[in-house]
């Protein structure tokens, strides 16, 4: 009964040890990726005001006191959208969405020359995805190259990497960052609620994201040039059920290491002085007697 209840219990530790890995090798074996073909959003699915907004560019970006006319209040994004958009020359136009966990997200984005005012070369654009703290500072970098009064190089050479964030915008998880593409798709997740980015001057509690269209000549080097002409651009998000582990898993594996080499240990010493404590019957042998 005691080495049925050891084999029980070892089986037990050793099948929690490899669950978590099994689980974990099993998801990240499918990575969050996208390619052209992936968005298979039909376009009468059409636009649902509740979980998106075109916002401008240069609606005030220097409020630093908030909107006096507030912004609609969003649903959380868990239907497929698609979405039509008509950006002037040297433009900037965003999708404001709010992301949540538990679900994937494809965003696949197409340029299109507009008839009525078509641009000289082939229509090339940029598009980022932003928290609302970088598209905050978006907004600003697109006023002050427009005032011409933006950050020259040889200032941001002397910046400390890990302070530019204070000056120059970021995308979301530095790298959703898409640029000089006449069509482009990629898709993401949210891990948890907790914003990746927090800016200086504080965020929002709703985890807003901004699915910026760009055709002016931002301050990033490797951006598209501004375009001289109005463009339509095609927006569809592919919107999927995401199963995500549970919080306590990554608990479990980072804890059943430690655990394993204080345990295993106590097991194999109880196993090796158990199997010393075994009463070993002794046969007695019986001695002839010699005859004389």
């Amino acid at each position: 009964m005691k080495n049925s209840a050891q084999k029980i219990f070892a089986g037990g530790f050793s099948l929690g040890l490899i669950t978590p890995l099994l689980a974990i090798l099993l998801f990240s074996a499918n990575p969050v990726v996208a390619s052209g073909n992936d968005c298979t959003v039909s376009p009468d699915v059409g636009f649902d005001s509740t979980l998106a907004e075109v916002v401008e560019v240069d609606d005030d970006p220097w409020n630093w006191w908030g909107n006096p006319n507030p912004e609609i209040e969003l649903e959380p994004l868990s239907e497929d959208l698609y979405v039509e958009i008509d950006l002037k020359s040297m433009h900037s136009q965003a999708l404001r969405l709010e992301l949540i966990t538990g679900y994937s997200y494809t965003f696949c984005v197409e340029f299109h020359l507009d008839p009525d005012n078509p641009p000289t070369d082939d229509p090339r654009g940029d598009v980022y995805l932003f928290d609302s703290a970088n598209w905050f500072r978006y907004k600003q970098d697109y006023d002050m190259v427009n005032s011409e009064f933006e950050t020259p190089d040889e200032v941001m050479d002397f910046i400390p990497v890990e302070w530019r964030d204070m000056i120059v915008f970021l995308p979301f998880r530095d790298t959703h960052a898409y640029e000089n593409k006449r069509a482009t798709s990629f898709s993401t997740a949210l891990d948890n609620d907790k914003k990746s980015f927090i800016s200086f001057f504080g965020s929002d509690d709703d985890s807003e994201y901004f699915l910026a269209l760009d055709s002016w000549n931002n301050t990033r080097p490797n951006d598209a040039a501004a375009v001289d002409g109005d463009m339509i651009v095609q927006v569809w998000i592919d919107v999927e059920e995401r199963f995500t582990l549970p919080k306590f898993t990554a608990y479990i594996l980072v804890g059943l290491l430690p655990l394993s080499c204080v345990i295993v240990p106590i097991i194999l010493h109880s196993r090796y002085h158990s199997s010393g404590d075994e009463a070993i019957e002794e046969q007695k042998e019986l001695v002839p007697l010699l005859e004389q």
